[in-house]
């Protein structure tokens, strides 16, 4: 009698989160007063990454970035030391590879294909496009997908074209609930490669919101990563004391590498 009382007692659910409202100017103007409102950030994390069938164990790792197009990503793992170094400057780029004890010098847009080793292909704006830092620009045309799904709004951003056919520049899907980004989806412009990055857990950090987790995928080079942000490592407009932040000077002895353009 008392188990079938027990067995009668209704499950515990938690109510549906109320689902926000916005027009599409508001969701524009708060998106880019967030991207705005960082210059430069420093982040710890772990980084883990994944190429087809292949996954490689956490590192840790260290990202700053200036506005406005200026990154640096660097990962140690215990008893090895640094495993690599990547820095840009927006248009060109600069990876070391201590272990290997090899400089590569390249720029950003020039992406040869090598399905043998995905991460041979990444380049460091890749991760700083899919950070919410860069303002959907003036110019641009914006507009609501009508196959949206009723809990979330999904956002067109279009550069103008040619013969007034319009080409698409992301794709950024925004909760309901909180009308936080969720998901992006960024076109490089050539009709071919994309970064498909998700969000989660946000935190906020002098006034702005920052997600704790980031996943950067590149279907079409066949690599994934991971980024699990350290909520206490996080900081905001903080000029870097360095002058030569984001450049890399070829370590003694290496090997220098230069990517055709």
């Amino acid at each position: 009698m008392f188990a079938a009382a027990c067995g009668s007692r209704p499950s515990l659910v938690p109510p549906a989160a109320a689902l926000q409202n916005a027009s599409l100017d508001q969701l524009v103007s708060a998106f880019n007063q967030r991207a705005a409102a960082i210059h430069t950030m420093s982040l710890k994390l772990t980084l883990t990454a994944a190429a087809g069938k292949k996954k490689y164990p956490g590192v840790n790792s260290f990202l700053l970035t200036e506005s406005p197009a200026s990154i640096r990503v660097w990962g140690t793992f215990t008893l090895v030391g640094r495993l690599f170094d990547l820095a840009s400057d927006g248009e060109n780029f600069e990876l070391s590879l201590p272990t290997r004890n090899q400089l590569i010098v390249g720029k950003n847009n020039v992406i040869p294909p090598d399905p043998e080793h995905p991460f041979n292909t990444l380049r460091p704006q890749v991760i700083r496009n899919a950070l919410l830092i860069n303002p959907i620009a003036d110019g641009l045309h914006v507009a609501f997908d009508p196959d949206e799904s009723p809990d979330t709004y999904d956002v067109l951003v279009l550069a103008p074209g040619r013969n007034q056919v319009d080409t698409l520049r992301r794709r950024i899907t925004f909760s309901r609930v909180d009308l936080l980004p969720r998901r992006q989806v960024i076109y490089d412009g050539d009709g071919v490669h994309a970064t498909r990055a998700t969000y989660g857990h946000y935190i906020t950090v002098s006034g702005v919101a920052v997600p704790l987790q980031m996943t950067i995928e590149r279907p079409v080079e066949g690599y994934t990563l991971r980024l699990q942000v350290n909520s206490s490592g996080i900081v905001l407009n903080r000029p870097f004391p360095a002058p030569n932040t984001f450049t890399l000077a070829q370590p003694p002895g290496s090997t220098l590498t230069k990517l055709a353009p």
